[in-house]
Parts: structure tokens; sequence; C-alpha cells
């Protein structure tokens, strides 16, 4: 006869190391626990800045540089407000190519861009001030464009993956809620788009929470997503959790959630507040978000936590598997050149390199490249070689 004592240690054992709890048909949640799999997780892993982009003050003016893309060739995509709207172009050597879009409504213009798509023979831009599509070709001339009626404000996700293309919408400004006042839960609605851009099927809805005054909406939780093959990951929540959905099969997968010691926020409220919150009510919380960005890259999903340390240049990342398992954990840290390194939109390659919007001393605004250097991580024969990007398309 077994020893139930023994027995019962190593059921209460497993279920520590990997819990599965069933959430519904076909779902699960992997709940992880605080440690990490490998038996060196937790180690620092240094970056090395291989290039730097810095805008010239003339043809290149940066002031936020947001939804990062790599083309076919390696080519960095990025959007930036500074002139209006413009859609930039560099090489892989840091180079200006293009600058695509201009302010206005006529033919390749608009007012407020949704997003864009690099594909493999030309770029799309989609607009929802006015509602178009436009086409451009890889080198920057406009190609065509057409209607789009399809209501795509709020769109902040919009991505191409096994030849179909995605978008997640911010279902706010359609709703009830933004003509009141308060805290509500508002839906956010992913779809997958015809090539047209004319038909939208929706997949899948999750909740944000968000306070609405005087048709003014600021978020509560915040919100990522990134495709890895026919999966994508979405980040919705404050606490510690990445819902996995199967795009072939139109359903959650499962859950991942981890132990995770929250991070406090400052007590003290600054002393200038953002003036489009000046006069709002926004609810006290005492911790800040726990997940600060999420990747998708080497067959991997990397979490980018609010545990930042060594004055903001370490920052603790978390690997898991695409069962959802909790296999590593790093310290990254930036070199020491007093940056600030918080943006959120950035690039994270199959090969270990990471590009990111950071802010220099003097308060202007540069791009960093940097190779991730871990040989658990990345192996050194793939490390240096092209650089190929798990799609982001925020």
């Amino acid at each position: 006869m077994r020893d139930p004592i023994k027995l019962r240690s190593v059921v209460i054992f497993l279920m520590l190391v990997f819990s599965l709890a069933i959430l519904g048909a076909g779902q699960t949640r992997v709940d992880n626990p605080s440690r990490a799999l490998a038996k060196n997780a937790g180690r620092v892993v240094k970056l090395e800045e291989v290039l730097r982009i810095r805008d010239d003050g003339a043809t290149a003016i940066f002031r936020s540089p947001r939804e990062l893309a790599l083309g076919p060739d390696d080519s960095l995509f990025f959007i930036d407000y500074d002139e209006g709207p413009r859609l930039y172009r560099y090489s892989p050597e840091g180079k200006l190519i293009s600058k695509l879009l201009k302010k206005g409504q006529g033919p390749g213009e608009a007012q407020n861009p949704s997003g864009f798509l690099v594909m493999e023979d030309r770029i799309r831009v989609l607009s929802w001030i006015p509602p178009k599509i436009m086409d451009f070709s890889l080198d920057g001339r406009y190609l065509r464009e057409s209607r789009v009626t399809e209501d795509t404000h709020g769109l902040w996700f919009l991505a191409a993956a096994e030849g179909r293309i995605y978008g997640i919408r911010d279902e706010v400004f359609s709703s009830t809620a933004f003509q009141s006042s308060g805290v509500f839960s508002i839906p956010n609605s992913v779809y997958e788009i015809s090539a047209d851009f004319r038909t939208w099927k929706k997949l899948y809805e999750f909740p944000v929470r968000m306070v609405v005054k005087k048709y003014n909406a600021f978020r509560l939780d915040p919100i990522d997503a990134v495709i890895h093959g026919s999966t994508l990951y979405i980040l919705h929540t404050a606490e510690y959790r990445v819902v996995a959905f199967d795009l072939r099969a139109g359903q959650v997968k499962h859950v991942i959630t981890r132990a995770y010691d929250r991070v406090r926020a400052k007590a003290e409220k600054p002393a200038d507040p953002d003036p489009e919150t000046r006069g709002i009510d926004l609810p006290d919380d005492p911790y800040v978000w726990d997940i600060d960005r999420i990747h998708a890259t080497a067959g991997k999903l990397w979490v980018f936590t609010s545990t930042i340390r060594g004055g903001g240049d370490d920052q603790q990342v978390d690997v898991f598997d695409e069962a959802g398992r909790f296999i590593d954990n790093i310290i990254l840290r930036f070199p020491a050149a007093v940056r600030n390194h918080r943006a959120r939109w950035t690039v994270l390659t199959d090969d270990g390199f990471f590009i990111i919007p950071e802010q220099e001393q003097d308060g202007l605004i540069s791009i960093g490249k940097y190779r991730i250097v871990d040989a658990d991580l990345f192996p050194p024969a793939s490390a240096p070689g092209d650089i190929r990007a798990a799609h982001r398309g925020q």
C-alpha cells in the first residue's frame, strides 16, 4: 500500500510546478509558480547596442515613434506624428529610405491612420479619417486606395498572419458608455478582416476597464497583442494574465498566469498632472500594471514585467513556451546611458535583437537597436545573422 502522506506531497509539488485549471470547453488556465523551470533563471542578461537611429531635425523629426515593424528586407517601419502622420522607413544600416503619408484627405494622405501592414510586395496603410485603405510600393510609390466602410476608430492592433489579416478594435467610441461618466468594462473585439477590408468577422471579445467622462476615455488596464503562427496573445488586465487565442480554431487555448509579487505604485502625485486627465477622478490602485508589454518570437512568449530596477536600466522579463509553462526568467540590462526605456512600441526578433525608442537625457528621442547576448535564449549560431522579426503589427 502506498504511503498517503508521500503521495499527497508529490501531488502538491506537481500542482505548484505546473497547474492546469479548466476554464471552459477547450480552455485551460496555466497557473505557473513564481520560479521558472530554468536552473539559471533570474540571471542578468546584458543588451549590447549595435545601432542608433536619430532624427536630423529637418527631414525626420521624432516625437513618439510607434507601431514598429520590420519589412522583408529587415527595414524598420514606424509611424510618428511630430509633423502630422508620417510613416518612416529606415534601412538595416539606419539610413532614412522613405517617408510616406501627408496630413490631408487626398490620394496618399490621411488625417488619422489606424495602422499599417508591411507585406512581401507592398505597404498597406489603413486610415479612419478619411476611411480608406492605401497601397504603396515597397520603394514608397503611391499605388491605389479604396474606401473602407467599417469604422476603424479605436483599432489599436493590425497584423497579417498565415495569409490573413487580423485587427483588434476598442469599441468604446460606439458604446453608450462613451456618452456617460464613470468606470466601465468596455469590450474590445478581435476581427478577421478580408483583403479589401470590406468584411469584418468577429472572432473574440474581451473586456478592458476604462474611466469615461464627457466623451473622454482613459484605460485602467494595459492592452497589448502579438501573433506567433496561429496564436494571438492578448494582454488586457492590470494583473499578470495573458490570453492565448487560437486563430484557426476561433477559441481561447489557454490563459497564462504566474505567481508574481505586484509592484506598488508611488504614493506621491505629480506636481503637474496630465492636462488630459485633470478633473477626472481616477480610481485608487496601490499597484502598477503587472505586465509592461509582450512579444512572441523564437517560439516563445516574452513578458516584459513591471519589475524595474537599477534606475530604470534593469527590467525583469519572463519567458513561456507554447504550452504556457514558465520556462525562464532574466533581468534584461540596458547599457547605463541615462536613457528612458519605457516605450510601449518595440520589436524583438527571432535571432535576439531588440529595437526600442528611447528618450535621451536632453529630451530628444532616438531608436536603439540592441543584441541580447544569452546562449540559452538565442544560440550563438543564429544571434548575429539576418534580423527577422515575428511580425508585431500593433
